[in-house]
């Protein structure tokens, strides 16, 4: 038994919530992809779209919930008494509602309605760190310089965070005003620079706590990171609109070094841990990896026009999708693992070794058979004129193999889950006089 505040105790309520949707998000990814077998036993009891509807939603509810979650942790941490119980409890009990209308619509109602229910809720709870930031703050202290540059706080991890969360509600309300060849200049835009930033708060926010480097280069690098991986992302997003030649080779250059940089800044953090015995770093370092090679070579490659349209609509532009996703769900089973620990109040591990290596090396591997399955699939199109179809028949064989990476991937997940829950404790809540 360990003794929580009433603000704990709504903590540690949000990380039972995320382990719980990472489990659905998994499983229900994995149905989604039994579509693609040439004959599915699943498609005589479920309709397609329904499936692949509900397994988006709740990996973009995985998303949003991790990072509100990191976000009350953050300007908890940042600011004391940032969040009231009450709040903390009323904000608690309307998300869980949210989440779960939108999964069960999810398979009936237009995406964008339920995007715009995930946008209204970040929003409120973005709102509320912003009040509370400003009332903490004196007025003199309000404006602080850094380097050249004005920020409103004193907080960079919270208020990169605040930018990310902001672009994503952004991007979100925006979709139903798009034209049509926006759509996926959007998507990528909400993966690789939205979801992206407020991740790199997240993940730069642990590395103060499980390493032992300086708090002003964490500072610092936060906000040069943020900035680079925003200039990068902006470059993928724009490709899919079509780049000029002088410009995409070019451009492609600057990703990989957006990209590795943001790597040398994990490495760095990770090769100067603490004694620190819970599998956060472990997490973030697989991130990184994720992050390097969606964004640093999937996503440069995806910038040249050539080859940005032979990859539309083919496994190898899922690839990318699939594994950015991973990169931020790794932020978040980090984010789970490191306050869950605090929480408990031992150094102690609260989830093993197992779910870290079959979810890396699942991820990885599914990455690779399903950027081969696009490889093959722009090939018979291009070469032999296939239709999608004929080419979905030709690559069954790497079809089954990439499923099972993702039935590892699953598994994984589910042991992560298991370990949390089996390490969960009874919690006695110590009410504030």
């Amino acid at each position: 038994m360990i003794r929580l505040s009433a603000r704990g105790q709504v903590q540690y309520q949000f990380l039972s919530l995320l382990t719980l949707l990472l489990v659905i998000s998994s499983a229900s990814v994995l149905l989604g992809a039994l579509y693609q077998l040439p004959e599915n036993p699943l498609a005589r009891f479920m309709a397609e779209a329904a499936v692949l509807r509900f397994a988006a939603r709740s990996l973009s509810l995985t998303l949003a919930t991790g990072l509100a979650a990191a976000g009350i942790a953050m300007a908890s941490d940042a600011y004391s008494g940032s969040f009231s119980e009450r709040a903390l409890g009323v904000f608690l009990r309307a998300w869980v509602a949210l989440v779960i209308v939108s999964l069960l619509a999810s398979p009936i109602a237009p995406p964008h309605l339920l995007d715009a229910l995930s946008a209204v809720g970040l929003l409120a709870l973005l709102a509320r760190t912003l009040v509370r930031q400003r009332r903490k703050i004196p007025a003199s202290a309000r404006r602080l310089p850094i380097r050249g540059f004005v920020i409103f706080a004193d907080s960079p991890f919270l208020r990169v965070w605040q930018i990310g969360i902001l672009l994503v509600c952004l991007s979100l309300l925006a979709e139903p005003f798009a034209r049509a060849d926006w759509d996926r200049a959007l998507e990528l835009f909400r993966g690789h620079v939205a979801y992206s930033i407020a991740a790199l708060s997240v993940a730069f926010w642990l590395m103060t706590r499980f390493s032992a480097v300086e708090r002003d280069w964490a500072d610092d690098g936060v906000q040069i990171v943020a900035s680079l991986i925003f200039f990068a992302g902006s470059l993928i997003s724009l490709a899919a609109l079509g780049l000029p030649p002088w410009m995409s080779y070019s451009a492609a250059v600057l990703v990989v070094l957006c990209y590795t940089i943001l790597g040398g800044h994990v490495y760095r953090a990770l090769g100067m841990r603490k004694q620190d015995r819970s599998l956060a770093p472990h997490w973030l370092a697989v991130a990184a990896l994720f992050w390097l090679v969606a964004g640093g070579f999937l996503g440069a490659l995806s910038l040249p026009a050539q080859l940005n349209q032979a990859m539309q609509q083919t496994a190898l532009a899922a690839a990318g999708d699939w594994l950015m996703s991973w990169a931020l769900l790794a932020v978040i089973c980090a984010f789970i693992n490191s306050v869950a620990t605090e929480l408990r109040g031992g150094n102690r591990r609260v989830t093993g070794y197992v779910p870290l290596w079959l979810v890396a090396f699942g991820a990885a591997l599914s990455t690779i058979l399903q950027g081969c399955r696009g490889v093959v699939e722009i090939y018979l199109r291009d070469q032999f004129a296939l239709d999608s179809l004929a080419a979905l028949e030709l690559t069954a064989p790497l079809t089954q193999v990439w499923l099972v990476c993702l039935l590892a991937v699953a598994a994984g997940i589910l042991c992560f889950a298991l370990g949390f829950w089996a390490r969960l404790p009874q919690i006695q809540v110590e009410r504030s006089a």
